[in-house]
C-alpha cells in the first residue's frame, strides 16, 4: 500500500448542501476540491444500474422498492429539489473524467441484486475507469462475485457496528485494498492493523472538524465526508 495524502471523499456528492446522490451533489462535490465521490448503486426490476442510497422508494416519494420498480418509473421520482435519479452511465459520463469514485454495491431487501456487480463493473471498464475506481460493500457475497468476474477490480470492506468482526481476515478473502470503516469502529489499533496488513483505511462519515484531526492525526489515508470543502479546508491548513 503506497501512502500518499488523505483522500477527500464527497458522501453521496457535497450532500450537506445539495440533495445527496444527485448530479448536483457531484457538480459541487468537484468544485469543492474532493479527490473521490462516493455513491451507492442498486438495479430496477428492467436491469438497470441507479444511484440512490435505500432500497426502498419511499424516500424519494415513491412506494415498494427499487428492485420491483422499471427505470422509467423510478425516472419520475424526486431525489432531492426536483432532481431525477440518476443511472450510473450518467454518473460516469458526467464525472468519471473528472474525479474517482467509489461505488458502493447495495442489496436489496431480499439480498443481492443478480448481476448488478457485473454490470458496475462493465460500465466502469468501458470508460477506461477500472484504476481510477473503488467498489465497496459490507456483504462479503457481492464482493467475492465482483472478485471472481475481475482480478483488477480494486475492493473496498465496507465494516458497520452490526457486524464488525475478522475485518482482516474478510478482507483478504475478497483481494481487498481497503477497509472503510463506520467511524465509531475506528481506533489507532485498528489503523495500524490495517496498515500492517496493507490496507488503506477510509472512515465514513466525519463532518466535524475535530473528529477529522483526529482520525488524521491516527493516520487514516483519508475520510468520506458530507462536507468535502470543510475536510479540504482543514488539509490546507485553513480554518474548518
Amino acid at each position: 500500500m503506497s501512502r500518499s495524502a488523505p483522500l477527500v471523499i464527497a458522501h453521496r456528492g457535497a450532500s450537506a448542501d445539495r440533495p445527496e446522490n444527485t448530479l448536483p451533489a457531484y457538480a459541487l462535490a468537484v468544485e469543492q476540491r474532493a479527490d473521490m465521490i462516493e455513491i451507492d448503486l442498486h438495479r430496477t426490476a428492467d436491469g438497470a444500474v441507479v444511484v440512490a442510497h435505500d432500497a426502498e422508494l419511499e424516500g424519494i416519494g415513491g412506494s415498494g422498492e427499487i428492485a420491483d420498480a422499471p427505470l422509467a418509473a423510478i425516472r419520475t421520482l424526486d431525489a432531492g429539489a426536483g432532481e431525477p435519479v440518476p443511472t450510473l452511465d450518467e454518473v460516469l459520463d458526467g464525472f468519471g473524467a473528472a474525479l474517482p469514485f467509489n461505488l458502493e454495491l447495495k442489496q436489496s431487501t431480499r439480498g443481492r441484486y443478480e448481476g448488478l456487480e457485473t454490470q458496475a463493473l462493465a460500465a466502469v471498464e468501458a470508460r477506461d475507469l477500472v484504476a481510477r475506481t473503488l467498489f465497496s460493500s459490507f456483504y462479503d457475497a457481492v464482493l467475492a462475485a465482483l472478485r471472481a468476474a475481475s482480478a483488477q477490480a480494486r475492493i473496498a470492506l465496507l465494516l458497520s457496528r452490526r457486524f464488525p468482526h475478522g475485518a482482516l481476515e474478510r478482507a483478504a478473502a475478497v483481494g481487498a485494498e481497503a477497509l472503510n470503516p463506520e467511524a465509531v469502529l475506528v481506533t489507532p489499533e485498528l489503523v495500524s492493523d490495517a496498515h500492517a496488513a496493507g490496507l488503506a483505511v477510509y472512515p465514513f462519515t466525519v463532518d466535524d472538524a475535530d473528529a477529522m484531526r483526529r482520525m488524521l492525526d491516527w493516520g487514516v489515508d483519508g475520510l468520506f465526508t458530507n462536507v468535502p470543502a470543510r475536510m479540504r479546508a482543514l488539509l490546507d491548513g485553513h480554518s474548518a
